[in-house]
């Protein structure tokens, strides 16, 4: 009879200590979300993705909607293209005013040129850092990192005619070519 009682009592107390943790646990997780006291907030900010084209110089002005300009040798005042020509651009730069690191590329944009099918088929574009283009890559092919408040080094627009271009290039003119930053937050592991 009293090993009954003392088995009857500790199953009470435990049954108590549970109902007792229960009870605790509810009103500990309702006076998280409910109670003035126990609220909990977290605050995100999140950074902004904004670009630009610049130029070389120390004020870094900005290239949008100018054109850029050859660069002719001396023995070439006018840019003409013939099969194999190549030409470069004067140097630009990219330059992150945004608040956040980011990864961009640089897009070759035919959409306002009159005969773009034409213009894509009989020129390549590449982009080099170099104004000679040693070390020159396909426009397409290129991506490149910066971080926050922070300007690229020069880069330079190679355009060069193939020499697979045959006569109906001939006499053509081509305007309303440019090139369009697309930029992206980067994971934040910028080197």
């Amino acid at each position: 009879m009293i090993r009954k009682r003392v088995n009857k009592k500790a199953f009470v107390i435990a049954v108590m200590v549970i109902l007792l943790c229960l009870v605790s646990l509810v009103g500990a997780t309702l006076a998280l979300f409910t109670g003035e006291g126990g609220k909990i907030g977290i605050v995100t900010t999140t950074g902004s993705v904004k670009v630009d084209i610049v130029d070389t110089t120390e004020n870094a002005e900005s290239l949008v909607d100018k054109v850029l300009n050859f660069q002719t040798s001396a023995s070439h005042k006018k840019v003409y293209f013939e099969p194999g020509a190549t030409y470069y651009t004067q140097g630009f730069r990219i330059k992150n005013k945004g608040d956040i690191s980011i990864t961009y590329r640089l897009s070759l944009s035919t959409d306002k040129v009159e005969n773009r099918e034409q213009f894509e088929e009989g020129f390549e574009l590449l982009i080099s850092t170099s104004p000679t283009g040693e070390d020159a890559i396909e426009l397409n092919k290129f991506s490149a990192n910066l971080k926050a408040d922070e300007i690229s080094a020069p880069y330079y627009l190679i355009v060069k005619m193939k020499t697979s271009a045959g006569n109906e290039f001939q006499g053509k003119a081509y305007s309303g070519i440019g090139v369009t930053v697309y930029a992206v937050q980067s994971n934040g592991a910028v080197t």
